[in-house]
């Protein structure tokens, strides 16, 4: 009888060694993240984005959105680590889905609505907008399965434990001087709703500067707002990213796409009954080079940048609001000023307007009344930089003809 307890305790002891083994090894894919951070708001590297990178790595994708140069050190380390598995079907899918056009903020957006390694499992369904950009779900099944095959083939855990606490300093530094709740209170009182957790996701091994922006909505009702952080894409040291107000732009412009995006779908029919689309005819060219390929994606930004424009003056100073007014206009988002006039109106008007997707008819049908001359200040600002461009040449040409004839003299 003795024996028999013994060889129980024995079998008892073992059993409970190999689960700490198992619950230590999980606690490896746990964020790195900081703690002494506002309520529901998270800064944090994720495995499961780093995973993605390395296979991005090897892609083409890379060449597109890589960094200037060789890059920063941990990106170097988690390239080198993944070049012996660039034929892993994880890698092909991924060549496969960039080929597609599943580029820009697909891949995250896609590995944000996965839970996290080692499983990745799928906790709701995927988004129409994922369905759209990768063509069916099947595909994006097989990604998920070929992903946790690699992570574990590879013995990702391993590699990601030796970079916990360096990944640590690197956001722990990044995030001086960065007010998350001077944002999310603005945004919060702006459009009258908020998601229940915001997330800022630093990427180290994604370029160049900027961000992407996603919500992911929980089974329980719960949006999760993301803000997916790349890399400066300069630094061949370490990683470097946008630090206080920087940061806070930033972060104005990816969470706000959380309150955008689905205002703005709610009512994009109304595109088409009101031929919105004529906006965008005029500057398609230069929204398809900044990934913005449709009429819905453009209205989408052109809301965003003009809210973020309105916070900077409430936010910040005259001086930075000119040079962001400026900035957007370039680059072809004309509507810029006429939308924040019509922005004013709904925050004087709140009474009316509970929440901003409930105003979206009302500026979708003020872009419908003044459609002709909205489209004369797309027409006159291509003209000014046609003239522009032509008097820098013009400049150019002078500057050369003076020198050479002062080398001819």
């Amino acid at each position: 009888m003795a024996l028999i307890n013994k060889s129980f305790l024995m079998l008892l002891l073992l059993c409970l060694v190999v689960f700490q083994g198992v619950v230590k090894a999980d606690e490896v894919y746990e964020p790195v993240k900081l703690t002494d951070t506002p309520q529901n708001v998270y800064v944090e590297i994720l495995p499961r984005v780093e995973l993605l990178s390395g296979v991005l790595s090897q892609t083409s994708w890379i060449k597109r959105r890589g960094p200037q140069g060789r890059g920063n050190n941990y990106y170097r380390e988690l390239k080198s680590f993944f070049d012996q598995y660039k034929e892993h079907e994880a890698v092909k899918i991924a060549q496969n889905l960039t080929n597609k056009g599943f580029t820009y903020d697909a891949p995250p957006n896609y590995i944000l609505s996965l839970g996290p390694l080692p499983e990745l499992e799928l906790e709701n369904e995927y988004s129409d907008y994922l369905l759209r950009r990768a063509g069916d779900k099947q595909v994006l099944e097989d990604f998920r399965i070929a992903l946790i095959d690699l992570a574990h083939q590879a013995n990702f855990k391993s590699f990601f434990k030796d970079k916990r606490n360096k990944l640590l300093k690197d956001i722990d530094s990044t995030i001086n001087y960065f007010d998350a709740k001077k944002v999310i209170d603005w945004e919060r009182k702006f459009f009258g709703w908020s998601g229940d957790e915001f997330h800022l996701v630093f990427a180290p091994a994604m370029f160049p500067g900027g961000g992407y922006g996603a919500t992911i909505a929980k089974g329980n009702g719960r949006k999760i707002v993301y803000q997916v952080i790349r890399e400066n894409g300069s630094s061949i040291t370490e990683p470097e990213f946008p630090t206080g107000t920087s940061l806070e732009l930033l972060a104005l412009h990816e969470w706000g796409h959380s309150f955008i995006n689905p205002s703005v779908a709610k009512y994009n029919t109304l595109i088409d009954v009101l031929n919105l689309s004529d906006f965008y005819k005029p500057v398609k060219k230069i929204m398809r080079k900044q990934a913005y390929g449709s009429v819905e994606t453009f209205f989408n930004e052109q809301l965003l940048r003009a809210v973020t424009i309105l916070a900077v003056g409430d936010l910040y100073d005259e001086q930075l609001y000119n040079k962001r007014l400026t900035y957007n206009i370039e680059k072809g988002f004309y509507l810029t000023e006429f939308t924040i006039e019509q922005l004013k109106y709904y925050r004087n008007h709140r009474d009316e307007y509970k929440t901003f997707d409930e105003f979206i008819p009302y500026l979708f049908m003020k872009y419908n009344e003044n459609q002709q001359d909205l489209l004369k200040v797309v027409k006159y600002n291509n003209w000014v930089l046609k003239e522009g461009i032509l008097l820098f040449a013009i400049i150019i040409f002078l500057v050369y003809l003076v020198s050479w004839q002062k080398k001819k003299e």
